[in-house]
């Protein structure tokens, strides 16, 4: 089980697989690595495959309070050096980076800041911003995250009436990223094992944090600069984020492919991982030079 030693001094834990061209796999809020499972097992076939878990998810060490910075980042720059540290431990140069959900602006920020680094990137069920404004319309009203964000924090234990975070997050995942597609219930079983794991879900504080840095992060105006093939995978019923966030980033993005799958909501990679998986072998072996 690898870990390495970040120069602020944390330990984080991070899966790696397989030989060949290097993809980073970033997971999304409140997740941890072993949601690509799926991903790992199939790729690393061809493909070196690491995933990583951020600070302060997953098995990677909690830091002192607060864990990320506060810089233009938006919140997620103590993320991007991360894996810019993680990446030269590994002794990687050039690698494709995969990002699903709130690692959209992870991935897109590591990309900003070292694009040196990045042969290709990937979106999955990604957005350029969570919530709606007047000029954008695929995103997520402000009452539904500050009710969301209200139901995750601390309650003194005189007023907790039986409420419970792990129960609340659990809940709250389980619906909104596997509703209303149609999956057996053996499948459906592994896929909320995958989830649901030891390690979920990290500390309230961080998931706050991480949740405050998604409402108001917003890289709308930097996506022109994106110069590197870009795949942008989404689910047609996707509630977290919606479809029309990707088929926004897709028209911003110069070199950008658009695959969206009928039918599948906000984690596909988990409820239709061969499918995923396909387009994602396809990309990594196509020569854009």
């Amino acid at each position: 089980m690898p870990f390495f030693k970040t120069t602020d001094g944390n330990n984080l834990h991070y899966r790696i697989a397989g030989k060949g061209k290097p993809i980073i796999f970033v997971h999304g809020w409140a997740m941890n690595s072993l949601v690509w499972k799926y991903q790992i097992d199939e790729l690393s076939r061809d493909f070196q495959v690491i995933a990583v878990d951020l600070r302060g998810h997953g098995k990677s060490e909690i830091p002192p309070f607060p864990p990320l910075s506060k810089g233009g980042g938006g919140g997620f720059d103590k993320f991007v050096n991360d894996l810019k540290e993680l990446a030269d431990s590994l002794s990687i140069e050039k690698f494709t980076l995969a990002g699903w959900s709130m690692a959209s602006f992870i991935i897109a920020r590591y990309y900003f800041k070292y694009p040196e680094d990045i042969d290709k990137l990937i979106f999955i069920s990604g957005t350029p911003k969570f919530l709606s404004e007047n000029d954008y319309s695929h995103g997520q009203p402000l009452i539904m995250a500050k009710r969301l964000e209200q139901n995750l924090k601390p309650v003194p234990a005189s007023r907790k009436q039986g409420r419970n975070y792990e129960n609340h997050i659990r809940e709250f995942c389980g619906k909104l990223f596997i509703s209303d597609e149609r999956i057996d219930d053996s499948k459906l079983s592994e896929i909320e094992s995958l989830m649901f794991n030891e390690d979920f879900p990290p500390s309230s504080d961080v998931v706050l944090q991480t949740l405050n840095s998604l409402l108001k992060d917003d890289i709308r105006d930097n996506l022109n600069d994106i110069k590197v093939p870009t795949l942008i995978i989404h689910g047609s019923i996707d509630k977290i984020c919606l479809v029309g966030a990707g088929r926004y980033m897709a028209k911003k993005i110069p070199d950008s492919k658009l695959i969206i799958l009928e039918g599948v909501g906000h984690a596909p990679f988990l409820t239709q991982p061969e499918r995923v998986n396909k387009e994602i072998k396809d990309f990594l072996a196509t020569d854009f030079h």
